[in-house]
């Protein structure tokens, strides 16, 4: 009879997990903007990019049946989608050089809302980087991605890249009530 009640616990224990019965608390603050500015140097060229992160809590929903997640809005202030640094076609790969992607680009990855906004949901992952992204082949019809960040080392190795300034906003310090 114990173990029957125990297995029954235990059952009921992981439905509700899985049901996601602790929903997480909104935030306190909502919306955010978060200036940044990348100055870097490109065949002799100076880019100086400024521009703001905006951040807004949209809601609380439902993460395929495994619980809850806070949802989060971030774009670009200037409406600007992407800010490619470089990209080139038909190249050798920096992480297998062997390989000949058939596209390269390496853009500035302004970061994400839960970062900017002190969501305890998120990762260190996700605070603005530069990174590097591979299209290639293996099969026709099979394309495949892989991508990575890139140190300032690593860009004016692989890419002549030299980062002149770079500095971004550093997050908020949420509650969630």
């Amino acid at each position: 009879m114990r173990k029957i009640l125990a297995l029954i616990m235990i059952m009921a224990i992981i439905i509700v997990s899985l049901n996601g019965c602790g929903k997480p608390l909104p935030p306190t603050i909502k919306h955010g903007e978060f200036p940044f500015h990348l100055k870097y140097e490109l065949n002799g060229k100076v880019y100086d990019i400024n521009d703001i992160v905006v951040c807004d809590f949209r809601e609380i929903s439902s993460n395929s049946g495994l619980g809850y997640i806070r949802k989060w809005d971030d774009f670009l202030k200037s409406g600007t989608n992407r800010i490619s640094i470089l990209s080139d076609e038909n190249v050798h790969s920096v992480l297998k050089p062997n390989r000949v992607n058939s596209r390269v680009e390496v853009f500035y990855n302004y970061g994400l809302a839960r970062y900017f906004m002190g969501d305890p949901d998120g990762s260190f992952s996700e605070k603005p980087q530069i990174k590097y992204i591979e299209e290639y082949s293996i099969k026709p019809n099979e394309t495949h991605f892989d991508s990575t960040p890139l140190t300032e080392e690593q860009l004016e190795k692989y890419f002549g890249i030299k980062i002149i300034e770079w500095n971004y906003s550093k997050p908020i310090k949420n509650t969630f009530k």
